[in-house]
């Protein structure tokens, strides 16, 4: 008779990782100024945060390198009037966001501004003035060609305070071009 003897077989199993190295943590601005804002001159703060734990931040203000943010998860600046773009990325057990977030925005040159409309209005005056006394001056002659002394004397008075006024327009338009110069 044989026997059939059975021995169990003892297997090991080894389990290996498949998962590689850690993903980069994406990077999400959640507040400040949204893309395109147009704001008054002052301080502008973002505020930061990544889908993925224990990240740090580097910041990047106008295209300058990338390096650590002003706070572990906000940034402030106070920049000059122009445009402005500022970048932040998360970096995660050495792994580095490789898309930034970003938002795009303007500073407002309010000195810039207000010389630019003040150039507007000393130049809209200017014309306006102007035309008045083109049309005073026609008045004047058809008056003149009526024989209507009295009238010709009183649109003669009011074409010199239109002439006053001009010079005044332009010396507005002046002070106003060399402000906008100054500060633009």
């Amino acid at each position: 008779m044989r026997t059939l003897v059975t021995v169990p077989l003892v297997a090991a199993l080894l389990v290996m990782s498949t998962a590689g190295p850690a993903a980069a943590a994406d990077t999400e601005i959640t507040s400040g100024p949204e893309n395109g804002a147009v704001l008054l001159p002052g301080p502008v703060t973002y505020t930061f945060t990544a889908n993925e734990g224990g990240a740090t931040y580097e910041c990047s203000v106008d295209d300058a390198p990338f390096g650590a943010c002003p706070a572990a998860t906000s940034a402030t600046y106070d920049l000059p009037p122009g445009g402005h773009v500022f970048r932040v990325r998360s970096v995660v057990l050495g792994q580095t966001d490789a898309s930034p977030a970003e938002r795009v925005w303007t500073i407002r040159n309010v000195p810039c501004e207000q010389a630019g409309a003040a150039y507007a209005a000393a130049r809209s005056d200017f014309f306006t003035h102007k035309t008045k006394k083109g049309y005073t001056k026609e008045k004047r002659q058809r008056a003149k060609d009526a024989g209507k002394a009295a009238k010709v004397e009183r649109l003669t008075k009011k074409i010199k305070r239109l002439n006053q006024k001009i010079k005044r327009a332009r010396a507005a338009m002046a002070a106003a071009l060399a402000q906008e110069q100054a500060v633009c």
